[in-house]
């Protein structure tokens, strides 16, 4: 794929701009532009359960980002690492009512979407 005469997007560049994608819609709580970068086939392992397919993963970020308000809501990358189709991420963020001390995701991407995701964190939730 080009960009111009001179510039290639490689694979890494591909999945990069998906990550990024990906965080910055989460961040913003556009849950339709989160959900955007999975398909029916995608899926996500947390340490808590494993959802398949847009409609569990919708279902998981619906009650995720209700404990990330976006005025409210603190959020620091600390790494991403993207090889190919790859893609690494370690963070910690806070909120009114979530301290996430440590958090992991790891992704596979084909296709410009997300493929398959592993999630873990280490979480503490506020009363």
């Amino acid at each position: 794929m080009v960009i111009n005469q001179n510039e290639e997007i490689t694979l890494s560049d591909v999945s990069k701009n998906i990550l990024d994608h990906h965080l910055s819609s989460f961040l913003d709580s556009d849950l339709q532009a989160v959900m955007s970068d999975y398909t029916n086939e995608s899926i996500l392992i947390t340490q808590a359960a494993t959802y398949v397919g847009l409609q569990e993963i919708e279902t998981f970020f619906v009650n995720l980002l209700d404990h990330f308000p976006k005025q409210q809501s603190s959020f620091e990358l600390y790494q991403m690492v993207v090889k190919g189709e790859l893609g690494y991420i370690v963070w910690k963020a806070k909120t009114p009512s979530l301290d996430v001390l440590l958090g992991s995701d790891t992704f596979i991407i084909k296709d410009r979407k997300i493929y398959q995701q592993t999630f873990v964190g280490k979480m503490k939730f506020i009363d």
